[in-house]
């Protein structure tokens, strides 16, 4: 099964959704998305298959987590349908390509408008979606080691498994405690206790937006 086959499922989707918050057992995911732990055995396994997750045995269960940093992208346009996969394995330093971004299109905005012209422009053009393309798979690799330093913070600070679930879903953006509640099956209530106690320690912050209560952490 490919990559796209894989994610077109809705529940498989909702199930990488999920593991993008946290590992889990298959009884933890069943719980969570309602769904028969044989289904989402099946489930679990194609996604193995198309190489979006892995599996480890802890004790006598196996967890399962995201494997793999992927982009996917998708044009559609009156002239062009494009599917690319980006695994984000590329060393590129994003200043420097910026910086010969802004001389392409400086090129690009020289040109002329005869026909040889106007293709040379498209072909530069082409080349500099190719470079953002580039810009964001490093933005998104940073960005995930960026959350792992922060989750290693989380670790430290915790006092124990729950704040570190609430301090997990605010870093992976959760930002109302109803969201944490719901996202880890926490009584509504307690969440709200740890994170004032989080607060008033100083870990997080909250505001008012609209009327509801955001959190942060800092």
């Amino acid at each position: 099964m490919n990559v796209l086959d894989a994610i077109g499922n809705e529940s498989r989707r909702r199930i990488l959704e999920l593991l993008a918050k946290k590992p889990c057992y298959v009884s933890e995911i069943s719980y969570y998305l309602g769904m028969a732990p044989k289904l989402v055995i099946e489930h679990l396994e194609r996604l193995e298959s198309a190489g979006l997750i892995k599996s480890v045995e802890d004790g006598r269960r196996r967890y399962y987590y995201i494997a793999t940093n992927l982009r996917i992208e998708i044009t559609i346009s009156p002239h062009n349908f494009e599917i690319s996969l980006k695994r984000g394995e590329e060393n590129i330093d994003p200043v420097k390509i910026i910086e010969e971004v802004e001389e392409i299109l400086r090129t690009m905005n020289s040109a002329g408008d005869s026909l040889t012209e106007i293709y040379r422009t498209m072909k530069i053009a082409e080349e500099v979606r190719r470079r953002f393309s580039a810009i964001q798979s490093a933005l998104t690799r940073r960005m995930d080691e960026m959350i792992e330093e922060l989750l290693d913070e989380v670790e430290r600070v915790a006092k124990d498994d729950l704040e570190r679930l609430v301090l997990l879903g605010i870093a992976k953006g959760l930002r109302k405690s109803v969201e944490i509640a719901e996202c880890f099956r926490i009584p509504y209530k307690d969440v709200e206790e740890i994170l004032e106690s989080l607060k008033r320690r100083g870990i997080v912050r909250s505001e008012s937006i609209d009327g509801e209560i955001i959190w942060a952490i800092g």
